[in-house]
């Protein structure tokens, strides 16, 4: 049976590194500076031999029961996968299931009947293909060591759709009054799911997979810059306190937005190490 960690409802003081044999993975989930209410972020992953399902929700803020509806969409997805063996892992066994949880999800939020929302994103790797399905604006980029990307999903929300149709830059983006509004989102009955291509993975490539809590308060080559460079927990240590910053605009004129923060930063493990003299934590 695989090995299965989640993350529901946390107050992470440090990220969560570990080996996985073939990749290591770093986690981290903590709610907003000063918020006395719960981490509406949830995220788990799933390990088999040779592959690994990242699952991260968003609660919407606003709606009542946001944390409850991010909760219930990552359990239900662990629940699809808790039970399939190394044996029987598949990118299409993956396709099957991530879809199926995705629908069960949608239609139990919506049975509460109290407005509930969540985003959902998975992320399945079956050996070195990976490909990424996903409802709402959280995002997941794959680079290359040297930093080129390979792939970017779009958020579904206006300024989503904006940048990606070459109306907005990253910068007007960040600081747009609607840059919150959400168009999609797992409890909605016009939910539909973003399914991306089938991508191969090379050793050197890092995969990041957040909430819009990153990526409200950094900037993508930021996030790229550090962990294509940085040993996975030191540049989580970066982001963490970056974001940590901004979000207070402590010394810093970025105009931050506070928020529940979680990331999942995976890359294959290799004997090349990189220099990081350029960076300071």
């Amino acid at each position: 049976m695989p090995e299965i960690q989640s993350y529901i409802d946390r107050i992470c003081p440090a990220a969560d590194y570990r080996n996985l044999g073939n990749r290591e993975i770093v986690v981290f989930s903590s709610r907003s500076p000063g918020k006395t209410t719960r981490n509406e972020d949830s995220i788990a992953w799933i390990s088999w031999t040779g592959a690994l399902l990242i699952v991260l929700a968003d609660g919407v803020g606003g709606q009542p029961g946001g944390g409850d509806a991010s909760e219930l969409s990552v359990r239900l997805m662990v629940d699809r996968f808790k039970n399939i063996n190394d044996e029987q892992i598949t990118m299409e066994v993956f396709r099957e299931g991530v879809l199926d949880a995705f629908e069960r999800a949608n239609g139990e939020i919506r049975g509460l009947a109290i407005g509930s929302g969540s985003t959902l994103t998975a992320v399945a790797i079956a050996g070195d293909s990976v490909r990424v399905f996903n409802v709402g604006d959280s995002s997941s980029v794959i680079c290359g060591g040297r930093g080129k990307m390979k792939f970017s999903n779009t958020p579904h929300s206006p300024t989503g759709y904006a940048v990606a149709a070459g109306l907005l830059n990253e910068d007007d983006a960040l600081h747009h009054d609607e840059r919150h509004l959400i168009s999609n989102i797992v409890g909605s009955p016009d939910m539909h799911i973003d399914i991306g291509p089938v991508i191969k993975l090379d050793k050197l490539d890092r995969l990041v997979v957040a909430s819009d809590g990153l990526w409200d308060n950094m900037y993508l080559d930021e996030v790229i810059d550090a962990v294509r460079v940085l040993p996975l927990s030191r540049a989580a240590r970066l982001v963490i306190k970056t974001c940590g910053n901004r979000m207070s605009q402590d010394g810093d004129n970025w105009l931050g937005h506070a928020d529940d923060l979680s990331f999942v930063v995976v890359r294959s493990i290799t004997r090349r190490v990189k220099k990081s003299v350029a960076f300071q934590e």
